[in-house]
């Protein structure tokens, strides 16, 4: 009999999953799969680089966001104290930090108080880590619509601010399907909501509620095959459902032709920069290689569209799905920032609700976790504090 796979392993195997398939996609992200085969004689991209600078694995931006979405989480659990709270405006607190790191400046000075070292009930332990301030690979339709939610008019399923369909608002909502992993339809609504801040297309949002119920179903040890199928149940519940609707079902099509080689069919499901597609791929990839890690994240990699975030998005479900122990270990010691991302993590699983179910091994019960008082370390690996210079050279071992 197979061991059970904890709450813990599959939590730590999705953030640390999501941030080495960012990783692995950062260095060859903006080249079409031609030029990445040029460079890696033919092979493509099958090891994770490593920054000369830092000797490090540098993520981009959408780890960056994914970080900044588990503060806001985290945050407005502490402020709920058990009651009802929004967690969209926190979230959006937390973006507002995210846009402060990269652009020096925040939407308006209403948002003044998060700064206000003596007013403020809490301080922002990713305003510490001087190599988040660095840009990589800027969504600028981020940037555009942080910068216009002045008096929290931040964009809401039922307020648009633009028609961007794009994977920006996908990339950054893991920590929505882990810690609303005990409903996926609320984990799905979460997911849509925190997506909507900035992409107020039905598609660009649907896309990230249907990534983080996934993730949800899979936090509990369902199979991968129904969490796709209870979120697209979800998903038809929503209006403007359409094309996100089309991306899974052509991707569950391609699963089941054997004629078409895994290449051609991630060819064929887009490139990974509208969030369909990029949601498609990621699923595509996992599903058919949900036992190997490494290959699940060459395949989202090796394409001629958005590396990163289709390998990020894909490396999540993997760790959601076989737990952390799954996750090369290789990979891992590699990561950027990793006393951090433990830190976050940590602090985020503590103040997580897991759904309730029989035990599988009742004679080795799982506690419940005590709520985590996980704090920022004062003193990070020296590589970990980054490389804030203009360019980043790469070499793979």
């Amino acid at each position: 009999m197979a061991r059970e796979i904890t709450a813990r392993e599959r939590y730590e195997g999705a953030l640390l999953g999501f941030v080495i398939g960012d990783a692995f996609g950062h260095p060859v992200r903006t080249m079409e799969f031609s030029e990445i085969c040029e460079r890696f004689e033919k092979h493509g991209c099958l090891e994770l680089a490593v920054s000369k600078q830092t000797e490090t694995a540098l993520f981009t931006d959408a780890t960056q966001m994914m970080l900044f979405t588990a503060d806001g989480i985290i945050w407005a659990d502490r402020e709920a104290k058990g009651g009802e709270i929004n967690y969209t405006t926190y979230v959006f607190y937390a973006y507002q930090y995210w846009l402060f790191t990269q652009t020096n400046t925040i939407a308006g000075k209403e948002y003044a108080w998060l700064f206000d070292t003596e007013k403020k009930r809490r301080q922002c332990r990713l305003l510490k880590a001087k190599g988040l301030y660095k840009n990589r690979y800027l969504d600028n339709i981020n940037i555009e619509a942080l910068l216009r939610a002045r008096d929290n008019q931040y964009g809401r399923l039922i307020h648009r601010v633009n028609d961007n369909a794009g994977n920006g608002g996908l990339k950054r909502v893991l920590p929505a399907g882990l810690y609303f992993n005990y409903d996926s339809e609320t984990a799905f609504r979460a997911g849509a909501d925190f997506a909507a801040i900035t992409h107020t297309s039905p598609t660009g949002y649907l896309s990230a509620g249907c990534y983080c119920a996934v993730v949800a179903e899979l936090m509990n040890g369902e199979s991968l095959e129904n969490a796709i199928n209870i979120s697209m149940r979800i998903l038809k519940e929503y209006d403007g459902h359409g094309n996100v609707s089309a991306a899974l079902d052509e991707m569950l099509e391609l699963l089941g032709d054997d004629t078409v080689t895994p290449r051609v069919a991630v060819s064929r499901l887009g490139d990974g920069k509208s969030a369909e597609s990029a949601l498609a791929i990621a699923l595509f990839c996992v599903s058919l290689h949900n036992e190997d890690f490494a290959n699940t994240i060459r395949l989202a990699v090796n394409h001629d569209g958005e590396s990163d975030v289709c390998a990020a998005l894909c490396g999540g479900l993997f760790g959601a799905y076989r737990g952390v122990e799954a996750v090369p270990k290789r990979w891992i010691k590699k990561i950027q920032y990793y006393n951090l991302l433990l830190d976050v993590g940590e602090e985020l699983f503590g103040v997580t609700v897991f759904r309730e179910r029989e035990p599988i091994l009742p004679e080795e019960p799982e506690e419940k976790p005590a709520k985590s008082k996980a704090k920022i370390k004062e003193q990070l690996r020296d590589e970990d504090e980054g490389y804030l210079g203009e360019t980043e050279d790469f070499k793979f071992e």
